[in-house]
């Protein structure tokens, strides 16, 4: 059986790099997909690039345009209007690893039962060269009906979106990303269903991840409101004697930063 998936693509003035996110899902060798674009009203080429890409897959394209309330939203209104098996937020600013990702997460998820999967990303800066792998370490890897990787994702979000394929009843059955956090709402849901859904490490680079100027998550200007939705998450799910040691985690990862890639 071949499942289909939901590519979502969020995008808010995206031309500068959109080009790069189509093309790695138009050149897939596995093609029984959807690729769903919510558009907050670009007044860029956005819009026109994604115009093109429809007009030449009418079947796979799909654009809805809704009024620019936060990328919480906008992802939310992708799962929304998304038909697929298991659903992938694959930002604008993003891409596919390569042209064989969805025929080998096909081929896994067919023969393995999970309500999601998480792979790896490649970390790249803005003009596209390589910064490194997102860290692995083993502990994080182990098969997840483990306590302790369920434990530590309360302390460290080991889990990037963009290397996350979940099922659409998953959002049926525990909601969607929370629209309050402009920031930290997959860690919130990872947290959310961590023990209520049966999930698993797929040993396999999903994506390319973008480090850039302007990017929520990756934008020093952003570090203040980072920081702030980041504890809104930890107060929901970490007990008194948690939230201390998160801080000491959090300094002890601060410390060594540079170190989280290789």
């Amino acid at each position: 059986m071949d499942l289909k998936f939901s590519i979502i693509t969020c995008t808010l003035n995206s031309a500068k790099f959109l080009k790069r996110n189509i093309e790695s899902v138009k050149n897939q060798n596995y093609q029984n997909f959807e690729h769903i674009f919510i558009d907050g009203f670009s007044n860029d080429d956005t819009l026109k690039i994604i115009e093109s890409y429809k007009n030449k897959f009418p079947d796979k394209v799909r654009v809805f345009k809704h009024k620019a309330k936060g990328i919480s939203n906008a992802m939310n209104l992708g799962i929304k209007h998304a038909s697929g098996d298991y659903l992938i937020h694959l930002h604008s600013d993003d891409s596919f690893y390569d042209d064989l990702v969805l025929m080998d997460v096909n081929h896994y998820l067919v023969n393995n039962s999970f309500d999601w999967i998480y792979g790896k990303i490649l970390i790249r800066n803005e003009d596209f060269s390589k910064v490194g792998l997102q860290t692995n370490k083993s502990i994080f890897f182990k098969k997840n009906t483990n306590f302790i990787p369920k434990y530590i994702l309360k302390f460290i979000n080991f889990i990037p979106h963009q290397s996350v394929f979940i099922k659409k009843n998953v959002f049926n059955k525990f909601g969607l990303f929370d629209e309050n956090l402009k920031s930290a709402m997959d860690p919130d849901l990872w947290l959310r269903i961590k023990n209520k859904t049966n999930w698993i490490f797929f040993d396999r680079v999903i994506s390319n991840y973008c480090i850039r100027r302007g990017a929520q998550s990756s934008d020093k200007r952003n570090k203040k409101e980072n920081k702030k939705n980041k504890m809104i998450v930890k107060k929901r799910y970490l007990n008194k004697i948690e939230l201390i040691f998160s801080f000491f985690v959090d300094f002890l990862l601060k410390s060594k930063n540079k170190k989280n890639f290789r």
